[in-house]
Parts: C-alpha cells; structure tokens; sequence
C-alpha cells in the first residue's frame, strides 16, 4: 500500500467512526457536545446527558478510533521539525494547565459567562480570589501580570482548553469546564485549602497533584552545584517552566516575582545568557549555539534576501546593510551573496565576532576577503558608531538598512526598545529596519485593534502567506515557543500589534510586512524612522 492510500485509509476510518457517533447520538435524541461550549457538571455531581453518552462504549470505542486516526494522519503529514518541536514544548502545556487550576481561572471564568473576560481583568480578579480584595490593591506584593497571563492563556486556546473569543477576552469551553471544581470565587478566596472537598472538582485535583508530582521531581537535579547556581542538568528549557506557575501568580510573600522561572529553577541571580558564559557551562553554550540552527528549518521558504522581504535590488551601489546581533552572519551572507552590490556589516558581541570566521572555515572566503561581508564588535544595547567604515565604500554616515532578525523575542519590553532607539538614534531620514520575528497569531478570528491606520494598510496589503489554516482550526507552535521565551528570558513572540507599540516607542513605524510560509507564523516587517 502506497503511503498516499494508507492516509485515505485514515480518512476514511475516521469517516465511519463519525457516523458511528452521529448514528448513536441521534438514535438518543442529544446533540453531540461542542468544544466550544462548557459542559458544567450538575452541582449533584451529574454531567448533562450528551457528555455521559460519550462515555459510553459505542460512543467510546468510535472516539478511540477517530483520535488514534487522527494522530497517525497528523504524524504522518506533518514536518518532522514540527513533530518534534510538539514534543519537546509539551511541558509548557503542562505548566499552563497547572496555572489554570492554580490561578481559579476556569470559576472565576465561569462566573464571567460566555462573553468571557478581558486578561486586564481576569488578572485584577486573580489577585483578589488569590490574595484577598485588601490585599490585591497594595504594592508590596506580587500582582498577575495581565500581559503573561495572556500569553500563557492564548497557548491554552491553541491546545482548545480555552477559547479566545476577541484579542485578549478568554471564555471558559467544553476542556476548560472539566477541571471546574463548581465552586463560587467567594468560597474559594475564604477557604483555597478546601477546594476539592464537597465539589465535582476530581479533574482539577488530579491536575494539582500531577503537576506537584512533576515539580518535586525536577527538586534534586536543582540542587546548584557552583555558587552561581550552575546545576548538573543540561535541561534548562524543561526546568524552567516547571516554576512557571510560581513566577506568575501572584503572592503576598514578595513584592515582585524573580526575573523569570529559569532564576527560581536554577537558584541563580543571573539571566540565562550570563549563566550560559559560566566556564562551567561552556558545553551548555556551545549546544545552545548549534540548537539555535534549527530556526531555519522553521522559517518557511522566505529568506530574508528575497524581493519579496525587501526591495534589495533598489539601493545604489555600495549601500550600507548592518546585521544588528547577527551572530556569525549567517544572515548576512545570504544577503550578500543573493546582492554583490550590497556590503553587509555584521555587528555581535566581541566573543562572537572573534570566531565568526573561523566557524565558517573556508565557506564565503569571497565575500569576506572583498569586503562584501565584515564583522564589527557592538553591543546592542549601546550607542551606535557615529560613522561606519564600509570597504570599498569609505565613511558612511547612515546605513541603508538595519536588520533585526530573531532578536527581540529574546528580550522584555525595555530593553527592545532601548535596541531599536539605539537603531534610530543613528538613522538617516532614509534608512530602513527589518524585524524578522514571529508574528503571533490570535486563537480568535476577530482581529487586533490597530493603534493607527498606516499599521492597518501594512496588514491589508501585507505579502499573503500561501501557509494558513481555517478557524476554527488552530496551530500551537508560535504559541509553545512564546511560553518558552517567558520561561527561560522573561520575553515573549509577540502579536502584531504588540511589535508594532515596541517599534513606535523607539521611533519607527512598520509600513509593510511580508510573511513566510512557515506554521510558526514567522514574518519581516520593514519599518520607516518617525
């Protein structure tokens, strides 16, 4: 059998399951239950008719079938790269299961209704069932973060445990009304230590103790074997978001959470990228940097040299390309190579550019040697050169272009706007940015509101995709790497509209973007200065 036929053998296997299902729900009378409507159980400790004939063994056996189906159809179709990147991020789901059990999300989201809850205040409602009114009002305890609730939220709206009913607004669905325990918000800020008795919420205590479990189990490889918390673990990704849930909720004990779950999974003050330069930690650096290669086979298509990312072929002769945090210039050399008219200046940390050539051994010996591609060591962070010294070409005092790529998801809001003002700061009225990043995508259908109306007409002319799925279908990868950002930098992937407010606070304006042919939604916007 071909590999073609054994998947429209899948599909049709889970065809008749479905009519299995739809003959025995009509012989009953009942309306197959909705993902996207609770299914509350009955305060006598009933669930409602359709969900107890799901139970049953017809009903059962067909649905065994159609999961069984459809999870080979999905390993069988899907990249690899993809399939393993599910994998690997499962952790993060788990953790965001954990907060919505721990958070009272789903009571205080049942008691909202359908129309559901804005993060802003389902984040002041946290606090209050969590702290106490009196005490969700003080300064000198730690507050949910409406903006990290909502990025935790949006994964669980990709896996279907909530849905997103506008930008930011979450309701309560058919998964996330199973580990309701069906207690009033009021019962539980008075009494939290008496959630699970005298309530249907077996599901939701089931989910505590299984996360409980899996935390007590990461406890002893934790212990730091260095006095900066060097441990003997290399798993700093699946570590982390085990302390997800204590960073962000919030808690009467300490007037602001550490700086990400890594600092409390580590028992160290230091961010993840000092950690990583530990000696100690040499061959945990040098895995990181080759971990990093997988970017690529995520990214679709696209490259950033492409005419459809850039108009290249419009800048004069000579012209000026600075890879901002480029690393060894792997970017670079694509746009050099694809552009012998371009000189591309690839600016990183003085570490990295130190053996940027000898990392590419004899590979683009051309472009290095004619100048085409050089190396400068800049702190990002730091003013920009008043001039640069371009090969060929002599001073230049503005570059044409910069190129921002996969560098502002790794950094919280501050700090990229102290990147891109330093970016500004020495740009010519002409000069251009590039921002390669993933572009989060809502689990709703409704869309952002823009902030202006030149953002507006960049998406409305934006370069379409050819990769897209239908609501109400959803893909969770963009969503499992923005958890991952959170954990282990206190970063995040952010929605357009929240890389568009970054870009106008350092004084540029994306006019125009065009995305790639990726699932993980990845996308180049070029700004203008302002």
């Amino acid at each position: 059998m071909s590999a073609i036929a054994a998947l429209r053998e899948l599909h049709a296997t889970i065809g008749a399951a479905l009519d299995d299902i739809d003959r025995v729900y009509t012989r009953e009378g009942l309306a197959y239950p909705s993902l996207d409507v609770p299914s509350y159980t009955h305060a006598d400790g009933k669930k409602p008719a359709a969900e107890e004939l799901a139970v049953s063994p017809e009903v059962a056996n067909a649905s065994a079938l159609v999961v069984a189906a459809c999870n080979r159809l999905a390993a069988s179709v899907n990249n690899p790269v993809f399939t393993l990147f599910q994998g690997i991020s499962a952790g993060y789901l788990t953790a965001a299961l954990a907060f919505l059990e721990a958070s009272d999300t789903v009571e205080i989201l049942r008691e909202a209704g359908p129309q559901g809850l804005h993060a802003q205040d389902l984040a002041r409602r946290i606090d209050e069932v969590i702290l106490g009114k009196e005490a969700a009002t003080r300064s000198d305890v730690s507050h949910c973060d409406p903006v990290k609730l909502s990025h935790v939220l949006r994964l669980l709206a990709t896996h279907h445990w909530l849905t997103e009913v506008a930008p930011d607004v979450y309701a309560n669905n058919r998964l996330s009304s199973f580990v309701d325990t069906g207690k009033k918000t009021e019962d539980l800020a008075s009494a939290p230590e008496k959630k699970y008795e005298d309530t249907n919420g077996s599901s939701a205590a089931f989910l505590g103790m299984w996360y409980a479990i899996l935390l007590v189990s990461q406890i002893p490889h934790c212990a730091s074997s260095s006095p900066n918390g060097a441990p003997n673990s290399s798993n700093e990704m699946f570590r982390s978001v085990t302390a997800l849930s204590e960073w962000l909720m919030p808690s009467k004990d300490r007037a602001a959470p550490p700086p990400t779950p890594f600092n409390i999974a580590y028992n160290t003050d230091l961010n993840h990228y000092a950690w990583l330069e530990l000696p100690e930690n040499a061959s945990k650096l040098a895995r990181c940097g080759r971990a990093m290669g997988i970017g690529a086979w995520t990214e679709g298509q696209l490259g950033m040299a492409d005419k459809a990312v850039f108009p290249w072929d419009t800048l004069p002769e000579g012209s000026a390309v600075v890879d901002v945090g480029g690393g060894i210039g792997s970017v670079a050399v694509q746009v050099a190579a694809a552009h012998p008219h371009l000189r591309v200046i690839v600016q990183d940390r003085e570490q990295t550019i130190g053996i940027a050539r000898k990392v590419w051994g004899t590979k683009h010996q051309d472009l290095f040697e004619s100048g085409r591609v050089t190396f400068q060591a800049q702190d990002f962070f730091e003013p920009q050169p008043k001039a640069l010294t371009v090969p060929g070409v002599g001073q230049v005092a503005h570059p044409a272009v910069y190129i921002v790529t996969r560098v502002i998801h790794n950094w919280p809001d501050a700090e990229c706007v102290k990147i891109l003002s330093r970016l500004r700061a020495a740009a010519g009225p002409d000069s251009k940015l590039i921002i390669h990043e993933v572009i989060l995508p809502l689990a709703c259908t409704q869309p952002e509101r823009q902030a202006d109306s030149e953002l507006a007409r960049a998406i409305k002319d934006t370069t379409p995709t050819p990769f897209s799925v239908p609501p109400p279908l959803l893909l969770p990868y963009s969503s499992s790497a923005d958890i991952m950002m959170m954990a282990v930098l206190n970063s995040r992937e952010r929605t357009l509209r929240e890389l568009s407010d970054l870009a106008r606070q350092a004084g540029w304006r994306i006019e125009s973007i065009a995305r790639s042919d990726s699932p993980m939604a990845w996308g180049y916007m070029t700004a203008v200065p302002i």
